[in-house]
């Protein structure tokens, strides 16, 4: 998997899920995220590239919040080295 490809699944997710990125950003800031509300909203539109760890703690909230409803599309983790 590629940034780009992580972020675009995050963004389908969000977007499916009706999650509004303010929504996210305050859940992603309750489980330990580290960058603001501008730049996560940035990153879910592709003009923000964030580090693994960032991505990953968004795609945690993210998959958090939509555990609470029902069955949608998930964001994906990244393991492994990043290959773009």
């Amino acid at each position: 998997m590629t940034q780009h490809t992580q972020q675009h699944s995050t963004w389908l997710a969000a977007h499916e899920a009706e999650v509004s990125a303010d929504d996210l950003w305050v859940h992603y800031y309750s489980v330990g995220g580290n960058v603001g509300a501008f730049e996560l909203e940035a990153y879910l539109h592709g003009m923000y590239p964030l580090p693994v760890r960032e991505r990953n703690t968004i795609a945690l909230a993210l998959n958090e919040l939509i555990d609470d409803l029902p069955q949608r599309r998930k964001a994906e983790f990244m393991d492994g080295p990043e290959q773009d």
